[in-house]
């Protein structure tokens, strides 16, 4: 998925939806690091995605926690 279509995924999501994205990436993020201990993994780059993704669900919610963005 591209960036710009992962952040409005983002901003449409509810807070529920949110964890849950929150909850796979994570996933995702462990099972890529298991690849590379594995010596598995082809694209390395994969991790650097999954961070970066992490993080922006994690901005997200704490912009609607403090009611900063958008939607206020």
């Amino acid at each position: 998925m591209r960036r710009s279509e992962f952040r409005k995924k983002i901003k449409e999501a509810s807070d529920t939806e949110l964890e849950t994205m929150l909850k796979q990436e994570r996933e995702g993020l462990y099972k890529l690091r298991q690849q590379i201990a594995l010596k598995q993994l082809d694209n390395p780059h994969a991790i650097t995605n999954a961070r970066k993704n992490i993080a922006r669900i994690l901005t997200a919610m704490s912009e609607r926690k403090a009611g900063i963005g958008k939607g206020s």
